[in-house]
């Protein structure tokens, strides 16, 4: 009877490993059949990847030479008469639309005016002009018509309004007596907030 209920037991428990063995087996080709649709997925995203590098370096080929042929340089500082002028910052208020442009000016001559009396305008890059007014222009906290003395570095605030947000400086001119244009800046990024 021992013999009898051996036998019975070593058949079922061999019933049992064959129908797990067809189960991991089952398994086994299911999870290969995965790997090769996610090795597939992989060489497809590599591919596009590469077509994407691929088209952003054309992108900034195409960048460069637009930048050559527009002469786009950045100049944020610049000397006119023995006064030089640099850009310390641009900040504009996204809510308001209002830019605050402040240079610096440092003669290195005699105690002088300075030669922006007649305000300064701005274009962005989406070619909108933005104008300064001479009574928005201060030089060292005061009015417009203040001298910028030997050797010592003045404060020139410049009051912009109804300016884009997100706009960026192209090209700021400063203007002298009769309108002319006495010297110009370029490619300046305003810190909005």
């Amino acid at each position: 009877m021992n013999k009898i209920i051996t036998l019975i037991m070593c058949v079922a428990f061999s019933a049992t490993v064959s129908g797990q063995t067809v189960k991991v087996e089952d398994r086994i080709k299911t999870l290969e059949g995965d790997v090769k649709t996610l090795k597939g997925q992989i060489e497809t995203q590599n591919g596009q990847i590469a077509s994407m590098l691929s088209r952003l370096n054309e992108l900034a080929d195409r960048n460069a030479e637009y930048k050559k042929q527009l002469d786009i340089r950045q100049i944020l500082s610049v000397t006119v008469d023995s006064v030089k002028y640099g850009v310390a910052s641009a900040e504009g208020n996204a809510k308001t639309g209002n830019v605050v442009v402040t240079l610096m000016a440092l003669n290195t001559g005699e105690d002088a005016y300075p030669k922006i009396l007649h305000g300064a305008s701005f274009n962005d890059y989406d070619g909108n002009i933005y104008q300064c007014p001479e009574d928005s222009v201060s030089v060292g906290g005061l009015s417009n018509y203040e001298v910028l003395r030997k050797n010592i570095n003045t404060k020139i605030i410049l009051k912009f309004t109804s300016v884009s947000a997100n706009a960026r400086i192209s090209n700021l001119s400063f203007y002298g007596g009769g309108g002319t244009t006495l010297f110009s800046l370029r490619d300046i990024k305003i810190d909005w907030k």
